[in-house]
């Protein structure tokens, strides 16, 4: 399960998450793209997930759609949840939501029970 509460998102590790993202500015084109950085928390240099979805429409939202699989963060967590930042970018060259005066925008990655392909008994 996820949810979103002022741009921090809370998601449980291993959970599938649909973040939709709506342009208020302008309407996304076809051949716009949408690229999705998750970093370690206080280092933009290092990401640890980093997606591009191609927009296909010309439309004014769109459903950044992540698989379970692909939010397997690192290890387990051992019950203490992990903050990760985040940046969205249209097209490479400008930012839709990230880092501001507000500070960084967070993702907060909740623990999962280990599975037995992770170590688990």
């Amino acid at each position: 399960m996820y949810k979103v509460k002022n741009k921090t998102i809370y998601v449980n590790r291993g959970d599938k998450m649909t973040l939709h993202l709506v342009n208020n500015s302008d309407n996304f084109r076809i051949n716009d793209y949408v690229t999705f950085y998750l970093c370690k928390e206080n280092d933009l240099r290092q990401i640890v997930l980093q997606k591009r979805f191609d927009i296909t429409e010309n439309v004014n939202f769109v459903d950044l759609e992540f698989t379970s699989t692909e939010m397997k963060i690192g290890e387990p967590l051992a019950g203490t949840p992990k903050n990760y930042w985040y940046e969205i970018e249209l097209n490479g060259n400008t930012t839709l939501v990230g880092y501001d005066n507000d500070g960084p925008k967070i993702l907060v990655l909740y623990p999962e029970a280990a599975s037995s392909q992770e170590g688990g008994e």
